[in-house]
Protein backbone atom coordinates (compact mmCIF):
# COMPACT_ATOMS: atom_id res chain seq x y z
CA UNK A 1 0.00 0.00 0.00
CA UNK A 2 3.07 2.44 1.22
CA UNK A 3 4.74 1.36 -2.26
CA UNK A 4 1.41 2.34 -4.12
CA UNK A 5 0.88 5.78 -2.64
CA UNK A 6 3.97 6.57 -3.10
CA UNK A 7 4.52 5.42 -6.68
CA UNK A 8 1.17 7.32 -7.26
CA UNK A 9 1.96 10.45 -5.69
CA UNK A 10 5.67 11.09 -7.14
CA UNK A 11 4.70 10.14 -11.05
CA UNK A 12 1.40 12.72 -10.88
CA UNK A 13 4.38 14.97 -9.78
CA UNK A 14 6.87 13.97 -11.86
CA UNK A 15 8.81 16.80 -13.96
CA UNK A 16 9.36 16.47 -17.24
CA UNK A 17 8.39 16.80 -20.86
CA UNK A 18 7.92 14.45 -23.85
CA UNK A 19 11.37 13.84 -26.08
CA UNK A 20 14.74 12.74 -25.65
CA UNK A 21 16.45 16.34 -25.02
CA UNK A 22 19.87 16.70 -26.32
CA UNK A 23 21.87 19.90 -25.37
CA UNK A 24 21.15 22.25 -27.60
CA UNK A 25 17.46 21.46 -27.01
CA UNK A 26 18.45 21.91 -23.09
CA UNK A 27 19.99 25.22 -23.56
CA UNK A 28 17.38 28.52 -23.64
CA UNK A 29 14.69 26.11 -23.57
CA UNK A 30 14.44 23.22 -21.28
CA UNK A 31 16.40 25.66 -18.66
CA UNK A 32 13.65 27.89 -16.86
CA UNK A 33 11.72 27.99 -14.22
CA UNK A 34 8.76 24.88 -14.09
CA UNK A 35 11.00 23.09 -16.93
CA UNK A 36 13.06 19.96 -16.19
CA UNK A 37 16.45 21.72 -16.25
CA UNK A 38 15.60 24.46 -14.59
CA UNK A 39 18.87 24.58 -12.64
CA UNK A 40 22.16 23.38 -12.75
CA UNK A 41 22.32 20.00 -10.78
CA UNK A 42 19.95 18.31 -12.50
CA UNK A 43 20.77 19.68 -15.60
CA UNK A 44 24.37 18.82 -15.29
CA UNK A 45 23.65 15.05 -13.83
CA UNK A 46 21.23 14.67 -17.21
CA UNK A 47 24.24 16.00 -19.31
CA UNK A 48 26.41 13.69 -17.96
CA UNK A 49 24.08 10.84 -18.45
CA UNK A 50 23.40 11.79 -21.98
CA UNK A 51 26.78 11.77 -22.79
CA UNK A 52 27.62 8.42 -21.55
CA UNK A 53 24.54 7.18 -23.74
CA UNK A 54 25.01 8.93 -26.24
CA UNK A 55 29.03 9.40 -26.82
CA UNK A 56 29.77 6.57 -23.95
CA UNK A 57 32.10 9.76 -22.72
CA UNK A 58 32.66 11.06 -19.06
CA UNK A 59 33.98 14.51 -20.95
CA UNK A 60 31.48 16.15 -22.38
CA UNK A 61 31.28 18.06 -26.51
CA UNK A 62 31.66 21.77 -26.51
CA UNK A 63 27.71 21.64 -27.17
CA UNK A 64 27.12 19.69 -24.22
CA UNK A 65 29.37 21.72 -22.17
CA UNK A 66 27.70 24.76 -22.90
CA UNK A 67 24.21 23.72 -21.94
CA UNK A 68 25.75 22.03 -18.15
CA UNK A 69 27.00 25.35 -17.84
CA UNK A 70 28.35 27.07 -14.87
CA UNK A 71 29.04 24.04 -13.48
CA UNK A 72 31.34 22.84 -15.79
CA UNK A 73 35.66 22.35 -15.32
CA UNK A 74 38.19 22.05 -17.56
CA UNK A 75 41.16 19.98 -17.93
CA UNK A 76 43.84 19.24 -20.74
CA UNK A 77 41.07 19.95 -23.77
CA UNK A 78 38.24 18.04 -22.36
CA UNK A 79 34.89 19.12 -20.29
CA UNK A 80 33.42 17.86 -17.37
CA UNK A 81 31.20 18.58 -14.78
CA UNK A 82 31.63 19.51 -11.40
CA UNK A 83 29.70 16.64 -9.89
CA UNK A 84 30.35 12.82 -9.03
CA UNK A 85 29.42 10.82 -11.87
CA UNK A 86 27.86 8.55 -9.61
CA UNK A 87 24.06 9.66 -10.13
CA UNK A 88 24.62 9.87 -13.65
CA UNK A 89 25.69 6.48 -14.39
CA UNK A 90 22.55 4.79 -11.83
CA UNK A 91 19.92 6.95 -14.29
CA UNK A 92 22.16 5.60 -17.75
CA UNK A 93 19.67 2.70 -17.55
CA UNK A 94 16.29 4.89 -17.32
CA UNK A 95 17.67 6.60 -19.54
CA UNK A 96 18.24 3.98 -22.51
CA UNK A 97 14.92 2.86 -21.78
CA UNK A 98 13.35 5.70 -21.61
CA UNK A 99 14.82 6.09 -25.24
CA UNK A 100 13.29 3.26 -26.91
CA UNK A 101 9.41 5.74 -25.69
CA UNK A 102 10.50 8.85 -26.29
CA UNK A 103 10.83 9.73 -23.15
CA UNK A 104 14.27 9.77 -21.76
CA UNK A 105 14.72 12.43 -19.50
CA UNK A 106 11.18 11.69 -17.41
CA UNK A 107 12.34 7.95 -17.34
CA UNK A 108 16.05 8.90 -16.14
CA UNK A 109 14.49 11.64 -13.21
CA UNK A 110 11.33 8.83 -12.11
CA UNK A 111 14.85 6.53 -10.84
CA UNK A 112 15.07 9.46 -7.94
CA UNK A 113 11.15 8.97 -7.69
CA UNK A 114 11.85 5.00 -7.45
CA UNK A 115 14.48 5.70 -4.69
CA UNK A 116 12.14 8.18 -2.78
CA UNK A 117 9.81 5.71 -2.89
CA UNK A 118 11.85 3.20 -0.93
CA UNK A 119 12.90 5.42 1.30
CA UNK A 120 9.38 5.34 2.53
CA UNK A 121 9.54 1.77 2.88
CA UNK A 122 12.16 2.22 5.43
CA UNK A 123 11.26 4.13 7.18
CA UNK A 124 8.36 2.23 7.78
CA UNK A 125 10.10 -0.72 8.47
CA UNK A 126 12.52 1.01 10.84
CA UNK A 127 9.77 2.78 12.83
CA UNK A 128 8.41 -0.68 12.79
CA UNK A 129 10.77 -3.12 13.61
CA UNK A 130 13.64 -1.21 15.12
CA UNK A 131 11.15 1.61 17.27
CA UNK A 132 8.56 -0.88 17.55
CA UNK A 133 5.89 1.72 16.83
CA UNK A 134 2.48 0.75 15.97
CA UNK A 135 1.13 0.61 11.80
CA UNK A 136 -0.18 3.45 11.82
CA UNK A 137 2.73 5.78 13.31
CA UNK A 138 5.08 4.31 11.22
CA UNK A 139 3.21 4.23 8.20
CA UNK A 140 2.15 8.28 8.60
CA UNK A 141 6.19 8.63 9.60
CA UNK A 142 6.66 7.70 6.10
CA UNK A 143 3.57 10.11 4.55
CA UNK A 144 4.93 12.98 6.71
CA UNK A 145 8.96 12.66 5.34
CA UNK A 146 7.60 11.81 1.64
CA UNK A 147 4.87 14.33 1.50
CA UNK A 148 4.89 16.84 4.17
CA UNK A 149 8.11 17.99 3.61
CA UNK A 150 10.44 19.91 0.52
CA UNK A 151 12.27 16.33 0.16
CA UNK A 152 9.05 15.99 -2.45
CA UNK A 153 10.64 18.48 -4.50
CA UNK A 154 13.46 16.19 -4.75
CA UNK A 155 11.93 12.89 -5.53
CA UNK A 156 10.59 14.50 -8.99
CA UNK A 157 13.73 15.50 -10.82
CA UNK A 158 17.71 14.13 -10.94
CA UNK A 159 19.09 15.34 -7.88
CA UNK A 160 20.90 13.35 -5.30
CA UNK A 161 19.50 13.30 -1.82
CA UNK A 162 17.07 10.89 -2.27
CA UNK A 163 19.97 8.17 -3.16
CA UNK A 164 22.18 9.83 -0.21
CA UNK A 165 18.77 9.08 2.12
CA UNK A 166 18.25 5.59 1.14
CA UNK A 167 21.87 4.53 1.29
CA UNK A 168 21.55 5.81 5.04
CA UNK A 169 18.16 4.00 5.81
CA UNK A 170 18.89 1.28 4.17
CA UNK A 171 22.60 0.43 5.53
CA UNK A 172 21.26 1.85 9.20
CA UNK A 173 18.44 -1.08 8.98
CA UNK A 174 20.56 -4.16 7.98
CA UNK A 175 23.03 -2.86 10.41
CA UNK A 176 20.05 -3.85 12.90
CA UNK A 177 19.86 -7.09 11.30
CA UNK A 178 23.46 -8.00 11.17
CA UNK A 179 23.85 -6.90 15.00
CA UNK A 180 20.98 -9.46 15.66
CA UNK A 181 22.74 -12.26 14.14
CA UNK A 182 21.05 -12.59 11.00
CA UNK A 183 21.37 -15.54 8.63
CA UNK A 184 22.12 -13.51 5.76
CA UNK A 185 25.39 -11.78 7.08
CA UNK A 186 27.92 -11.73 4.31
CA UNK A 187 25.14 -10.24 2.39
CA UNK A 188 24.31 -7.52 4.70
CA UNK A 189 27.69 -6.47 5.60
CA UNK A 190 28.89 -6.73 2.04
CA UNK A 191 25.93 -4.35 0.94
CA UNK A 192 26.66 -2.17 3.87
CA UNK A 193 30.35 -1.54 2.73
CA UNK A 194 29.01 -1.30 -1.04
CA UNK A 195 26.32 1.44 0.34
CA UNK A 196 29.26 3.11 2.11
CA UNK A 197 31.52 3.04 -1.17
CA UNK A 198 28.58 4.36 -3.92
CA UNK A 199 27.12 6.95 -1.45
CA UNK A 200 30.76 8.54 -1.87
CA UNK A 201 30.70 8.50 -5.40
CA UNK A 202 27.14 9.47 -5.47
CA UNK A 203 28.19 12.87 -3.16
CA UNK A 204 31.86 13.29 -1.77
CA UNK A 205 30.23 14.36 1.59
CA UNK A 206 28.43 11.46 1.95
CA UNK A 207 31.86 9.91 3.23
CA UNK A 208 30.87 12.03 6.66
CA UNK A 209 27.66 11.81 6.42
CA UNK A 210 27.18 7.76 6.61
CA UNK A 211 30.03 7.44 9.23
CA UNK A 212 27.53 7.22 12.57
CA UNK A 213 25.79 4.34 10.31
CA UNK A 214 29.88 2.72 9.55
CA UNK A 215 30.56 3.58 13.47
CA UNK A 216 27.61 1.42 14.34
CA UNK A 217 28.65 -1.13 12.15
CA UNK A 218 31.95 -1.24 13.96
CA UNK A 219 30.20 -1.55 17.18
CA UNK A 220 27.65 -4.13 16.54
CA UNK A 221 30.85 -5.87 14.98
CA UNK A 222 32.27 -6.32 18.24
CA UNK A 223 31.71 -9.74 20.11
CA UNK A 224 32.28 -9.44 23.80
CA UNK A 225 32.32 -12.66 26.09
CA UNK A 226 32.38 -12.50 29.36
CA UNK A 227 34.72 -15.16 31.26
CA UNK A 228 35.83 -15.28 35.27
CA UNK A 229 37.60 -12.75 36.04
CA UNK A 230 37.81 -10.60 33.08
CA UNK A 231 35.57 -9.25 29.53
CA UNK A 232 37.30 -10.64 26.11
CA UNK A 233 36.14 -8.73 22.77
CA UNK A 234 36.42 -9.84 19.75
CA UNK A 235 36.11 -8.26 15.89
CA UNK A 236 33.99 -10.48 13.75
CA UNK A 237 35.91 -11.60 10.92
CA UNK A 238 32.86 -10.85 8.16
CA UNK A 239 33.25 -7.02 7.90
CA UNK A 240 36.63 -6.96 7.53
CA UNK A 241 36.68 -9.93 5.10
CA UNK A 242 33.29 -8.18 2.82
CA UNK A 243 35.17 -4.60 3.70
CA UNK A 244 36.69 -5.28 -0.40
CA UNK A 245 33.61 -4.45 -1.14
CA UNK A 246 34.58 -0.88 0.02
CA UNK A 247 38.37 -1.26 -1.32
CA UNK A 248 37.04 -2.46 -4.65
CA UNK A 249 34.70 0.89 -5.16
CA UNK A 250 37.23 3.55 -4.10
CA UNK A 251 39.82 1.81 -6.27
CA UNK A 252 37.72 2.17 -9.41
CA UNK A 253 36.47 5.48 -8.29
CA UNK A 254 40.81 6.49 -7.96
CA UNK A 255 41.19 5.12 -11.26
CA UNK A 256 38.19 6.92 -12.70
CA UNK A 257 39.49 10.14 -11.39
CA UNK A 258 43.66 9.13 -12.75
CA UNK A 259 41.98 8.59 -16.47
CA UNK A 260 40.04 11.56 -16.80
CA UNK A 261 41.39 14.04 -14.39
CA UNK A 262 45.33 12.69 -14.50
CA UNK A 263 45.63 11.79 -11.01
CA UNK A 264 43.79 9.15 -8.38
CA UNK A 265 42.98 11.95 -5.40
CA UNK A 266 41.55 15.00 -7.91
CA UNK A 267 37.95 15.14 -8.22
CA UNK A 268 35.81 16.77 -10.93
CA UNK A 269 34.87 19.50 -8.85
CA UNK A 270 38.13 20.90 -8.17
CA UNK A 271 38.64 21.37 -11.85
CA UNK A 272 38.80 24.89 -12.80
CA UNK A 273 35.97 26.03 -14.43
CA UNK A 274 35.55 26.36 -18.40
CA UNK A 275 33.20 29.32 -17.94
CA UNK A 276 36.16 31.76 -19.59
CA UNK A 277 36.38 29.18 -22.75
CA UNK A 278 32.43 28.69 -23.01
CA UNK A 279 32.00 32.42 -23.12
CA UNK A 280 35.33 33.13 -25.41
CA UNK A 281 37.13 34.92 -23.11
CA UNK A 282 39.99 33.14 -23.17
CA UNK A 283 41.73 32.31 -26.87
CA UNK A 284 42.38 28.87 -27.81
CA UNK A 285 45.74 28.45 -27.52
CA UNK A 286 47.86 25.65 -25.99
CA UNK A 287 48.63 27.26 -23.26
CA UNK A 288 44.88 27.39 -22.44
CA UNK A 289 45.03 25.34 -19.18
CA UNK A 290 47.69 27.48 -17.75
CA UNK A 291 45.76 30.63 -18.73
CA UNK A 292 42.47 29.31 -16.57
CA UNK A 293 44.64 28.76 -13.65
CA UNK A 294 45.90 31.73 -13.70
CA UNK A 295 42.28 33.03 -13.80
CA UNK A 296 41.11 30.86 -10.69
CA UNK A 297 42.47 30.27 -7.65
CA UNK A 298 42.81 26.57 -6.97
CA UNK A 299 39.80 24.55 -5.34
CA UNK A 300 39.64 21.83 -3.14
CA UNK A 301 36.86 20.33 -2.01
CA UNK A 302 37.32 20.72 1.50
CA UNK A 303 38.44 23.96 1.24
CA UNK A 304 34.38 24.60 0.51
CA UNK A 305 33.37 24.11 4.44
CA UNK A 306 35.16 26.28 7.50
CA UNK A 307 34.31 26.75 10.46
CA UNK A 308 33.59 30.48 10.72
CA UNK A 309 30.26 29.82 8.40
CA UNK A 310 28.48 27.43 10.88
CA UNK A 311 26.90 30.24 13.18
CA UNK A 312 25.00 31.82 10.05
CA UNK A 313 24.57 28.07 7.82
CA UNK A 314 22.58 26.77 11.30
CA UNK A 315 19.90 29.45 11.47
CA UNK A 316 19.76 29.64 7.50
CA UNK A 317 19.41 25.47 7.48
CA UNK A 318 16.56 26.02 10.73
CA UNK A 319 14.67 29.12 10.93
CA UNK A 320 15.90 31.81 8.44
CA UNK A 321 12.53 32.80 6.18
CA UNK A 322 13.96 32.07 2.81
CA UNK A 323 15.10 28.25 3.16
CA UNK A 324 14.45 27.26 7.55
CA UNK A 325 13.27 23.68 7.67
CA UNK A 326 11.15 24.83 10.68
CA UNK A 327 9.12 27.51 8.15
CA UNK A 328 8.67 25.47 5.43
CA UNK A 329 7.99 22.32 7.65
CA UNK A 330 6.33 22.93 10.92
CA UNK A 331 5.64 20.38 11.22
CA UNK A 332 9.38 18.98 12.43
CA UNK A 333 8.67 21.18 15.77
CA UNK A 334 6.84 17.93 16.81
CA UNK A 335 9.81 15.75 16.25
CA UNK A 336 11.95 17.89 18.68
CA UNK A 337 9.31 16.59 21.49
CA UNK A 338 10.56 13.07 20.62
CA UNK A 339 14.04 13.78 20.98
CA UNK A 340 14.27 15.71 23.97
CA UNK A 341 11.64 13.71 25.65
CA UNK A 342 13.58 12.47 28.93
CA UNK A 343 14.29 9.23 28.68
CA UNK A 344 16.31 6.88 31.25
CA UNK A 345 19.15 5.77 28.16
CA UNK A 346 19.17 6.46 24.65
CA UNK A 347 19.38 3.37 22.39
CA UNK A 348 22.12 3.21 20.13
CA UNK A 349 20.13 3.54 17.31
CA UNK A 350 18.72 6.88 18.84
CA UNK A 351 22.33 7.58 19.04
CA UNK A 352 23.49 6.72 15.66
CA UNK A 353 20.49 9.03 14.06
CA UNK A 354 21.11 11.75 16.58
CA UNK A 355 24.82 12.01 15.20
CA UNK A 356 23.75 12.06 11.69
CA UNK A 357 21.14 14.84 12.45
CA UNK A 358 24.24 16.48 13.92
CA UNK A 359 26.69 16.06 11.05
CA UNK A 360 24.10 16.87 8.37
CA UNK A 361 23.40 20.01 10.21
CA UNK A 362 26.58 21.43 11.15
CA UNK A 363 28.38 19.55 7.90
CA UNK A 364 26.43 21.99 5.71
CA UNK A 365 26.27 25.05 7.60
CA UNK A 366 30.18 25.10 7.24
CA UNK A 367 29.17 25.06 3.67
CA UNK A 368 29.73 28.06 1.70
CA UNK A 369 26.92 27.89 -0.02
CA UNK A 370 23.95 26.50 2.90
CA UNK A 371 20.95 28.42 0.99
CA UNK A 372 21.88 25.14 -1.58
CA UNK A 373 22.21 27.82 -4.52
CA UNK A 374 18.75 28.75 -5.84
CA UNK A 375 16.84 26.02 -4.33
CA UNK A 376 13.20 25.40 -3.05
CA UNK A 377 13.71 24.79 1.07
CA UNK A 378 16.63 23.30 2.97
CA UNK A 379 17.13 20.34 0.16
CA UNK A 380 20.84 19.58 1.84
CA UNK A 381 18.21 18.42 5.24
CA UNK A 382 16.23 16.03 3.47
CA UNK A 383 17.83 12.71 5.30
CA UNK A 384 17.43 14.60 8.73
CA UNK A 385 13.75 15.08 7.38
CA UNK A 386 13.89 11.25 6.90
CA UNK A 387 14.99 10.74 10.45
CA UNK A 388 12.76 13.63 12.61
CA UNK A 389 10.10 11.87 11.08
CA UNK A 390 10.57 8.55 13.08
CA UNK A 391 11.02 10.66 15.84
CA UNK A 392 7.78 12.63 15.45
CA UNK A 393 5.83 9.62 15.31
CA UNK A 394 7.81 8.32 18.60
CA UNK A 395 6.40 11.36 20.26
CA UNK A 396 3.11 10.64 18.43
CA UNK A 397 2.71 7.14 19.82
CA UNK A 398 4.21 8.17 23.58
CA UNK A 399 2.38 11.42 24.36
CA UNK A 400 -0.81 11.03 26.97
CA UNK A 401 -2.03 13.68 25.40
CA UNK A 402 -3.75 11.37 22.47
CA UNK A 403 -6.18 13.85 20.87
CA UNK A 404 -4.73 17.29 21.26
CA UNK A 405 -1.34 16.06 19.63
CA UNK A 406 -3.23 14.21 16.76
CA UNK A 407 -5.15 17.46 16.41
CA UNK A 408 -1.90 19.74 16.39
CA UNK A 409 -0.17 16.95 13.99
CA UNK A 410 -3.25 17.47 11.43
CA UNK A 411 -2.96 20.96 11.46
CA UNK A 412 0.74 21.34 10.95
CA UNK A 413 0.34 18.47 8.35
CA UNK A 414 -2.04 20.73 6.41
CA UNK A 415 0.47 23.77 6.54
CA UNK A 416 3.62 21.51 5.66
CA UNK A 417 1.96 19.21 2.82
CA UNK A 418 0.57 22.40 0.93
CA UNK A 419 3.97 24.08 0.62
CA UNK A 420 5.98 20.89 -0.39
CA UNK A 421 3.15 20.28 -2.74
CA UNK A 422 2.96 23.56 -4.07
CA UNK A 423 7.16 22.78 -4.54
CA UNK A 424 6.91 19.84 -6.27
CA UNK A 425 4.00 20.94 -8.44
CA UNK A 426 5.88 24.51 -9.89
CA UNK A 427 9.67 25.24 -9.39
CA UNK A 428 12.82 24.04 -7.53
CA UNK A 429 14.15 27.57 -9.30
CA UNK A 430 13.88 29.88 -5.97
CA UNK A 431 16.48 32.24 -5.42
CA UNK A 432 17.64 32.57 -1.42
CA UNK A 433 16.64 36.26 0.33
CA UNK A 434 20.11 38.11 -0.60
CA UNK A 435 20.16 37.06 -4.11
CA UNK A 436 15.91 38.02 -4.45
CA UNK A 437 16.01 40.86 -2.46
CA UNK A 438 18.92 42.42 -5.06
CA UNK A 439 17.00 40.86 -8.06
CA UNK A 440 13.83 42.42 -6.49
CA UNK A 441 12.29 38.90 -6.81
CA UNK A 442 9.84 37.07 -4.30
CA UNK A 443 11.40 34.66 -2.29
CA UNK A 444 10.66 30.70 -0.40
CA UNK A 445 7.04 29.51 -1.43
CA UNK A 446 5.72 33.39 -1.93
CA UNK A 447 7.67 32.68 -5.46
CA UNK A 448 6.28 29.12 -6.03
CA UNK A 449 2.24 30.63 -5.35
CA UNK A 450 2.88 32.84 -8.30
CA UNK A 451 3.55 30.18 -10.72
CA UNK A 452 1.11 28.32 -9.19
CA UNK A 453 -1.47 30.96 -9.65
CA UNK A 454 -0.25 31.49 -13.29
CA UNK A 455 -0.64 28.04 -13.74
CA UNK A 456 2.67 26.94 -14.67
CA UNK A 457 3.53 23.81 -13.46
CA UNK A 458 6.82 21.39 -14.08
CA UNK A 459 4.32 18.16 -13.56
CA UNK A 460 4.90 15.93 -16.71
CA UNK A 461 1.13 13.97 -15.52
CA UNK A 462 -0.55 17.50 -15.45
CA UNK A 463 1.04 19.81 -18.75
CA UNK A 464 0.64 16.32 -21.09
CA UNK A 465 -2.82 15.01 -19.90
CA UNK A 466 -4.63 16.20 -17.39
CA UNK A 467 -4.29 20.24 -17.82
CA UNK A 468 -6.95 19.51 -20.63
CA UNK A 469 -9.31 18.40 -18.09
CA UNK A 470 -8.80 20.55 -14.79
CA UNK A 471 -6.59 23.47 -13.92
CA UNK A 472 -3.68 23.66 -11.65
CA UNK A 473 -5.41 24.62 -9.01
CA UNK A 474 -8.12 21.87 -9.12
CA UNK A 475 -5.39 19.31 -9.92
CA UNK A 476 -3.65 20.52 -6.71
CA UNK A 477 -6.56 19.87 -4.46
CA UNK A 478 -7.46 16.78 -5.91
CA UNK A 479 -3.87 15.89 -5.03
CA UNK A 480 -3.62 17.33 -1.47
CA UNK A 481 -7.39 15.97 -0.62
CA UNK A 482 -6.41 12.55 -0.99
CA UNK A 483 -3.43 13.34 0.75
CA UNK A 484 -5.12 14.72 3.78
CA UNK A 485 -7.98 12.16 3.74
CA UNK A 486 -5.07 9.46 4.28
CA UNK A 487 -3.40 11.23 7.01
CA UNK A 488 -6.96 12.09 8.60
CA UNK A 489 -7.88 8.31 8.41
CA UNK A 490 -4.34 7.27 10.08
CA UNK A 491 -4.44 9.62 12.98
CA UNK A 492 -8.12 9.63 14.03
CA UNK A 493 -9.21 5.92 13.36
CA UNK A 494 -6.86 4.20 16.19
CA UNK A 495 -8.90 6.17 18.68
CA UNK A 496 -11.97 4.83 17.95
CA UNK A 497 -10.26 1.46 18.32
CA UNK A 498 -8.59 2.76 21.87
CA UNK A 499 -12.05 3.88 22.77
CA UNK A 500 -14.13 0.40 21.79
CA UNK A 501 -11.48 -1.52 23.83
CA UNK A 502 -11.59 0.82 26.93
CA UNK A 503 -15.46 0.52 26.80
Amino acid sequence: MLFFIGVVFYTLTLRGVYGNPSGKIIKGNLDKATKPFELSPERGRYILTYSLGENGSFSLSRELADAASPDVGYYQGRFYVYFPPGLSIMALPFYVIGKYFNLAQVFSFAMVSLFATLNLLFIFKIARDIFRLPTWTAFLASLIFGFASTSWSYAVTLYQHHITTFLILSSFYFVWRFKRKNSNEWLLSSYIWFAYGISIIIDYPNALLMLPVMVYFLVSSIQTTKGRTELKASLRLIPLITSIVFVILVFLHGYYNYVNFGKWTNVSGSLVGANPILEQKVPQTKQIQATLEKLQPQKTAVGLFKEENMPRGVVILLFAIDKGIFLFTPIFLLALLGIFKKQTALSAEKKVFLAIILINIFLYSSFGDPWGGWAFGPRYLIPTMAILSIFLAIWLNNTKYKITSRIVAFILFIYSSSIALLGALTTNQVPPKIEADYLHMKYNFLLNYDYFQDGRSGSFIFNEYASRYVSLQLYFIIIWGVLLGIVLLLLFTPLLFIKKHES
